[in-house]
């Protein structure tokens, strides 16, 4: 994959991939998204997870070249040339690798012409100066999987879960005060008049992990109640607005599955096809669409981690701080 020229190349290439994949025959698609392999894409030096559409392109990516591990370092990394990264370990990048790449946002102080992290932005603010004074600027970073990395250390085992599956969901519901039904029926669904969800019985279904994900499903519609996210939820069965959010659910469930450690069926995968594919002409005529569905995802996502006891507060609140930044910022410079 050649360095993206600019943001719009960039987003066409994720919404045709994610598009791509979606009409082949036979995918694991569940695979990824459900954490299987070590759980959300990160980097392997800082630990840090990728968010955002970093965190799906590079899942999306790990899917189709058949990376079961999650951890990703840029080309300096791994040169590591003055014994920063990994002392006393040598890696090398295996013949014929090509590079992935993802996207970083960061505040460019126009007065000073340097850029600057998000810190030095907010203390600058602070010390009196303008946000007239700085622009949001984007750079495209070289990522290697570790995969394709010869000499970087197994995959550490993970760390037993304080949070087990059903207590996840369990959690969730009363942390976000929406009541959960197993009342039967053949449908699966959220009440936002009710701010209630309704699911078939357990039994019906085929695995522990479809119940699950299709709790996360409901819970992610739940998160744009009023009350909450307060995300528009409008739009009839069919409608553009209706495939919208069922597609944010959708992807919310994919990134929450990581906390989910049952199988997904084929019976799931088929059904998350199902529910996303119907999306795919207007991500290929709209590839911003795209965009905003992974960031309204992500937001949900950070929501449900933060009632859940995934993330503290101060975490969340950090998470909402820097979405409404670059949201801002991205319409500004879309209009």
């Amino acid at each position: 994959m050649a360095r993206p020229k600019n943001k719009d190349e960039y987003r066409t290439r994720l919404a045709e991939a994610f598009a791509n994949v979606l009409d082949e025959k036979g995918l694991e698609w569940k695979k990824e998204w459900a954490g299987v392999g070590g759980g959300a894409p990160h980097n392997a030096v800082t630990k840090a997870c990728y968010q955002g559409i970093n965190a799906f392109w590079l899942s999306l990516v790990a899917m189709m070249k058949g990376y079961d591990d999650p951890r990703w370092v840029t080309m300096v990394q791994i040169m590591d040339k003055t014994g920063r990264y990994h002392p006393n370990q040598t890696w090398h990048l295996k013949k014929g690798t090509k590079a992935t790449y993802v996207e970083y946002w960061y505040p460019y102080d126009v007065k000073e012409h340097k850029a600057l992290t998000w810190e030095q932005y907010h203390e600058a603010l602070e010390e009196g100066r303008k946000e007239s004074e700085f622009r949001l600027s984007t750079r495209y970073t070289a990522v290697f999987n570790a995969c394709e990395v010869e000499g970087i250390p197994e995959l550490p085992r993970q760390p037993e879960r304080t949070i087990s599956d059903d207590q996840l969901v369990q959690t969730l519901s009363l942390s976000m005060g929406v009541e959960i039904f197993t009342d039967g029926g053949d449908r699966a669904y959220y009440s936002p008049l009710k701010d209630q969800i309704h699911l078939p019985t357990p039994e019906s279904f085929f695995s522990e992990y479809a119940f699950h994900a299709t709790a996360l499903h409901e819970l992610a519609h739940a998160t744009g109640h009023p009350s909450r996210l307060n995300r528009a939820q409008g739009g009839g069965f069919g409608s553009a607005a209706y495939a919208y959010e069922e597609l944010v659910a959708e992807m919310c469930s994919c990134f929450m599955g990581v906390n989910l450690q049952e199988q997904a069926t084929p019976q799931h995968v088929e059904n998350h096809r199902a529910y996303v594919q119907g999306w795919v002409k207007s991500i290929r005529d709209k590839p911003e669409t795209l965009v905003r569905a992974i960031r309204d995802a992500q937001a949900a996502t950070n929501y449900m981690d933060w009632k859940a006891g995934i993330i503290t507060d101060k975490e969340y609140q950090k998470t909402v701080a820097s979405t409404m930044e670059v949201r801002e910022k991205t319409r500004e410079r879309e209009r």
